[in-house]
C-alpha cells in the first residue's frame, strides 16, 4: 500500500474521479429518465422474457452488491449501510456515481477515498 501513497499520480487520479463521478451520475439520471419516458408499455416484462435480459439484471445486482459491501465497510453504520443498499436497489448506477462524488470531494487523496478512515491490516 505504501506504493500507492508514495506516486503522485493517485492525486492525479484523484481529480480525474472529481471530474468524471458527477458526470456519470448525471449521464445515468438522464439515462433513467429519458428510459422511463420512452419506454413503450410492457417493456419491462419483455426484458424479464430474455434470457439476456435476465442475465444482464442480474449482472447488474451482483455488482451493485460488491459496491455495497464496499460502501458498508467503508461507512461502518448500519444505518448508513441501509440507506445506501436502499439507493443502489432502486436508483443503481446513479446512487453509485453519487456515491464516489461525495466522498472524493472529501477525501484528500485516492487512499482517503477508497478506505475512508481505515487503514489496510487495522
Amino acid at each position: 500500500m505504501s506504493q500507492l501513497r508514495d506516486d503522485p499520480k493517485p492525486e492525479a487520479m484523484l481529480r480525474v474521479v472529481r471530474v468524471v463521478a458527477p458526470l456519470a451520475a448525471a449521464a445515468m439520471a438522464v439515462t433513467v429518465v429519458v428510459g422511463l419516458a420512452s419506454a413503450p408499455q410492457g417493456a419491462a416484462g419483455a426484458l424479464f422474457e430474455n434470457v439476456w435480459g435476465v442475465a444482464t439484471v442480474i449482472d447488474l445486482y451482483l455488482a451493485l452488491l460488491a459496491v455495497w459491501v464496499w460502501i458498508a465497510w467503508r461507512e461502518r453504520s448500519a444505518g448508513a449501510a441501509t440507506l445506501w443498499a436502499v439507493l443502489l436497489v432502486t436508483t443503481g448506477s446513479v446512487a453509485l456515481w453519487v456515491y464516489v462524488t461525495w466522498r472524493a470531494y472529501g477525501a484528500n487523496d485516492m487512499h482517503g477515498l477508497l478506505l475512508g478512515q481505515h487503514d489496510i491490516g487495522t
